[in-house]
Parts: structure tokens; sequence; C-alpha cells
């Protein structure tokens, strides 16, 4: 009970501020808050650090509660801190994203949420819960701190026992405390791994993915395995003793913050000599309060403890120059208001001592008014303890900034496309979709960039390279050679030598089979802003309109048919087979046939508008923006837009008529290979609640 008691102040001091770790979750796939044509493939997150895979995970949640995500979360090849789980053909809605990340660099967890719609918009709406007692659990903190305290105790039974026998402490009490320190070591780690199993997966058969996944969990069974052995050793044999506390102790501090540090080697050797200090301190206190003669004994152990409560300052001070980023940070930060409060702790332990040592001095000073201040010291020395604990349980202002850093940057494909001039285009080969960039889009040196979407984890390509010709053309090609640039990146240089149609075929081998894939285009290729942005603005006009999809999973797979309207300002309805879904405002109307009744359920996320604001939505984010040429469609000369949308990723091609109506749309992203009709313009019927005239 007292362990709850003081972990719990320990947590709700590092609660007091929000945590701000929000920097540690990166970036994401679908992004948060964001409205989407079409459902992605998958959901793709990426983080600060690398990921624990095996504690890791990603669920995506429809409106009913139901997990839609298909099979188990997975990591991402050449990318350790991203996992992403596929996704099924989803219905139009709002989705929320629920995640839960695990560091191998420190074991620290993250748990967070954020939403993204469907053929509607969702709120922007994003939280990360980044406090102890979610990192944790209430019973990992508590794991946490009986840890620190068996390692506390241990050092200090090894480094002062002798020490304590000449101030009057018996052999059986030392004896009894040699045995109980690496024991309590031993069931902290024991229990604290056992709870961030729990957390993170719900259940006990998780440990083994903390133990092993990731060189934190190596070194929290490193320190475990020390403590066993102390436990079985007999306390009297301290020369063994010595070098598995310390071992112990260098585990625990590298399994931790220390290991992100931007010094980690210092910082793990300030870390095991500050709770080593913190060690010999805390059992000089205890040996008084359990010495026959608290006088007696602190006369023996009064310089060892001075000389562990100046290490304590130093290696302190140390620490919080290493897990800092400046003064402000003590203020500003959960991280640093959680120090300012072990400091005044330790502040606390060193006004309490210099009170008992005071006392002790004069002869006639009862030893009731000694023990006092030695209970008040012990107690402050637990509650410190406890602050450590709590600073354990989220991301520290060093690596929240170098995770800010590393959201900033740009995937080196497709994310810095809406500040080049660039022509983007992609097609299916098998279950991958291969993106080809082609920048400058005109005659002269060129540089290629392509993207293949579907790989799967530990998936491996190889010979990339894209044949450059001109279409209608005797001249002959060339073939490219790529470099890889990340995962599924590719780059390389050319040269386009004069204008025309000109194709691109790009060819690899990969696991599972060749990938091959061509995109035709001019170059030069005219900026397609204008036109796009006219198209939009059109459709936005609109008081009603029918559209008719088919969606296939691969090319070659059967298509899943829809038949949509829409009606301004707030409604939409789709049938796909006999199900027959109508959306007004904020409300949902679904029967699964024609004749079965009608069930009613709030519509999830914002109200659905149409079309203000809809396809600005849906198009949104775009980059690339090329026109391709003239079609004729529907008995109208539409112009060829294409564009990508990086943050998804998913690349598009839309048939705009000579009055500015889009008539044809197709989409290529992972598992979702998409084709649009557009038709009925202000002709098609307006829609109305079920059983309204």
């Amino acid at each position: 009970m007292a362990a709850v008691v003081v972990v719990g102040v320990g947590a709700l001091v590092a609660t007091a501020a929000p945590a701000s770790a929000h920097a540690s979750f990166v970036a994401a796939s679908p992004s948060p808050g964001h409205g989407l044509p079409q459902a992605p493939g998958a959901v793709g997150l990426r983080f600060s650090e690398p990921l624990n895979l095996g504690l890791s995970r990603i669920e995506v949640i429809d409106g009913d509660g139901t997990d839609v995500g298909i099979g188990a979360t997975t990591g991402v090849e050449g990318d350790p801190a991203a996992m992403r789980r596929k996704l099924d053909l989803l219905r139009p809605g709002q989705y929320r994203v629920r995640w839960v990340s695990v560091s191998t660099v420190d074991g620290h967890s993250l748990r967070g949420s954020y939403a993204f719609g469907i053929g509607t918009g969702a709120t922007d709406e994003e939280h990360v819960e980044a406090d102890p007692v979610a990192s944790e659990g209430w019973l990992g903190l508590v794991g946490r701190w009986v840890a620190l305290v068996g390692l506390a105790l241990w050092v200090g039974v090894v480094g002062l026992s002798s020490v304590a026998r000449r101030g009057g402490l018996g052999a059986a009490r030392l004896t009894r405390l040699g045995r109980l320190a690496p024991g309590l070591a031993l069931a902290g780690t024991a229990v604290s791994v056992l709870s961030l199993a729990l957390v993170t997966t719900g259940s006990p058969g998780g440990v083994g993915h903390v133990l092993s996944g990731g060189e934190s969990g190596q070194l929290r069974a490193l320190a475990g395995a020390m403590a066993l052995a102390g436990f079985l050793i007999p306390p009297r044999l301290r020369e063994v003793h010595a070098p598995l506390v310390a071992l112990a102790i260098v585990a625990e501090a590298a399994s931790g913050h220390a290991a992100g540090s931007p010094a980690p080697g210092i910082a793990t050797v300030s870390f095991a000599l500050h709770l080593g200090a913190v060690g010999v301190w805390v059992f000089a206190i205890l040996a008084a309060v359990l010495a026959p003669s608290a006088r007696v004994l602190l006369r023996a152990v009064w310089p060892h403890a001075v000389g562990a409560a100046v290490a304590v300052a130093l290696t302190g001070a140390l620490n919080a120059a290493l897990e800092l980023t400046g003064p402000g940070d003590l203020v500003s930060t959960g991280y640093g208001r959680t120090v300012l409060a072990k400091v005044g702790l330790i502040i606390a332990m060193a006004a309490l001592g210099l009170a008992h040592q005071l006392r002790h001095r004069r002869e006639s000073a009862p030893e009731r008014a000694l023990r006092r201040p030695l209970r008040l010291e012990l107690g402050a020395a637990g509650l410190a303890l406890a602050a450590a604990t709590a600073l354990v349980g989220f991301p520290n202002p060093p690596r929240e900034a170098e995770a800010a850093a590393v959201a900033a940057g740009t995937d080196p494909v497709l994310a810095d496309l809406a500040s080049h001039d660039a022509l983007s285009m992609a097609e299916a080969s098998g279950p991958f979709v291969v993106g080809i960039t082609v920048l400058p889009p005109r005659p002269g040196p060129v540089e290629l960039r392509v993207q293949i979407v579907g790989l799967e984890a530990g998936e491996s390509v190889v010979d990339a390279a894209v044949q450059l010709s001109r279409r209608a053309s005797a001249g002959g090609s060339a073939t490219v050679a790529l470099r890889p640039c990340g995962a599924g990146c590719f780059r390389g240089r050319s040269r386009v030598d004069e204008a025309g149609a000109w194709s691109f075929a790009f060819s690899a081998s990969s696991t599972r089979g060749p990938i091959e894939a061509r995109v035709v285009a001019p170059l030069p290729s005219p900026d397609g802003r204008a036109q796009l942005g006219e198209a939009i603005a059109t459709l936005g006009r609109l008081r009603s309109l029918a559209m008719g999809e088919e969606l296939r999973a691969a090319p070659g797979e059967p298509a899943t048919v829809a038949a949509y309207r829409f009606s301004a300002p707030d409604a939409f309805d789709i049938r796909v087979r006999d199900r027959h879904q109508l959306v007004i405002d904020d409300r949902s109307y679904e029967r699964a046939a024609p004749g079965k009744p009608w069930e009613t359920s709030p519509w999830p996320g914002v109200p659905f508008r149409w079309p203000g604001g809809y396809y600005r939505t849906v198009w949104d984010d775009r980059a690339a923006v090329r026109v391709l040429g003239t079609e004729e469609m529907d008995g109208t000369r539409a112009t060829v837009i294409t564009f990508v949308r990086p943050d998804l990723p998913a690349w598009f091609r839309l048939w705009v008529g000579e009055d500015g109506l889009v008539r044809r749309e197709e989409m290529r992203a992972e598992g979702h290979f998409m084709s649009r009709t557009y038709g009925e313009f202000n002709t098609s019927p307006m829609l109305a609640p079920p059983g309204d005239p």
C-alpha cells in the first residue's frame, strides 16, 4: 500500500503539466482530420524512434466501434520507426485510428488516436497519451518504484555493510536486508515488464516481446538476471554482489532515457552513479532507523552519507543538463516539473539530514528526537524515488525536440512535389502501385523518381530501371538504372532530347516477382492548377449529381460497383448490391435490402456537406497538377488532368469537360483501383429522409 501511495504522488506530480509528447508521433497516412475520396489501402504511422513491433499496434475503428483493419500491424521495410495496417474497402464515414507505440530505444510507450473521413470531412482532434500512467500503467509504476528501491538498497548493503556493522546494526538484520534488496529489484522488474505487456497487448504473453524487442528490453532482462543471481547468492559474499549490482544499475540506467541522450555513454554512467549514490544515502538513513542506537550509527555512516549526497547533487545536475533543452523546460514541461519536485525532495532530505546530525551531536538529545527526522528523511527518499519513477514514464524534452525535427522532414519521393515543377503518374503492377515522377516535366535534363507502394515488410526490390522512349519516333530509347533512396523509393537522372509524347517504362525484380509499369505523358506537360481549380469551383455550384463507381482491390479482381447520388446542401446516398444507405446532415439511414426496415443512427464525425468544400477536401494536398491533353468524353471535349496526393499516397486522373464539369475520375492507390463516372448534373432527384414525400 505504501508503494502505491508514493508512486501515486510521483505520478500526480508528473501529470501536473502536459507532457507535450505529441512530437514523438511524427506523421500519419491518412493525416489527422483529412477527408479522402476513398479508403486508403492501409494506415501508416511514423514515430521518432524505432518501434518494438511485438508491442506496437494500430486499430481502425468505424462508427459501430468495430476494428476494420485487416491482419496484424506490420513494419515498413527500410523504416524501423514506422508501422502500418492494411484496410478493407471501407464505406463512407468517419473512422478513428487508435495506436500504441513502444520504443526499442528506451522501452517508452505512447498511445493516441485521431480521425479521418472517407467521402466526408473529419474532426481534427488528435489525442496522445504520454503521461506515466498511460505509458507504464499503475502496476508498472509500482513495479518500477520497487525495482529502484531494491537496486538502491542493494548498492547500500554492498557498500556500507561493514560500516553499518561497526555502528551497531546486527549481522542478522544486514543479512535480511542483503537478501531483500535484490529480491525487490527482481520482483519490481518482473512486475513492470508484466505491466508493460498488459498495457500494450492486453495479455501476459507480451512479456517475451518486452524482453526481446530491442535494446531496452534486453537491458531490463539483464538487470533482472543480475537481481535473480543476487537473490540466490548469500549476502555475505559481497565481492560477488558488487559486480552484480554494478551491472544491474548500469543496465537499468542504459534501458531508459540515457539511451536517447545526446551523449548516451556519459548519460548512462551519470545515471548509474546517481542511483548508486542515492542507494548509499538511503541505506545510511535506513540503517540509522533500524540500529539499536541511531546516534552511534550516524557517527559511523555520516561521512559516507555526506559524500553520497554531494554525488547525488553533482550527477543530478549533469543528468538535468543532458535531459533538458534549457531552463525553461523546468516549468513548461511535465518532465521538467517532475525534476523540480525531485530536487525539492532531495533538498528536504539534505535539510532533515542536517537536522538529525546537529541533534545527535548533543549527547542529551533522546533517541526519539533523532529517529523522527530520520523517518521523515526516509519518507522523502521514497518520494524522490517515486519522482524518478515518474520521469521514466514519459519522453524528455530533447527527445521531443528531436521528434519535432523529424516531423518537419519530407518524403524523399512525393512530399516535396508541391514546391517543384513535376509530373507524377501511377499504374498498377500486380499488387503494387508504381508512381513515376519526372522533374521537371519538359525536355532537357530530368530527374526520375519512382515510388513502389504495397511492399511488405522485409520485401526487397532489385535491378530497378526506367526505359525512356519517344512515341511515334524512329529514334532509340535510353535505359536509366535507378538507385535506392528509401523504402520502395528509387531515383535516377537522364535527358529528354525533344518535345513530344514520351513513354516511361519501369521494371524491377521483387521477392514476389517482376514489377513492371508504364506511363505515357507529353513533355512539356502544361501546368493544370488553373483547370483543376475551375473544375472544383464548377462542381461546388451544383445542386445535384449522380456518380457510378467501380472499385477493385487489385487489377483483374471483381469490382465492387456502387451508385451514388448527391444533393445540396447536405445529402448523399449509396447503393451497393441490395444495401442502401442515405445520409442527410448528421443522420444516417440504412437498410439491408429493398423492403427491409430502415435503421437510423447518427452520422459519425462532422455533419455531411455537399458540394461546399467537398471536392476541395477530397482532392486536397495535391501536387504535380499537369495537363496530359484532350479526349472525347460523352460527346464533349475533355481536358485530362493528372495529380498526386502525397499524403495517401494516391494518384488521380480527371476528365474535365468544356463546361468545367468532371466526367470521369481514376484513382490509383494501394489496394484501391477506382474508376468513377459523373452525370445527371443538376437533374438527379433531390434526396429526402425515408418516408418523406
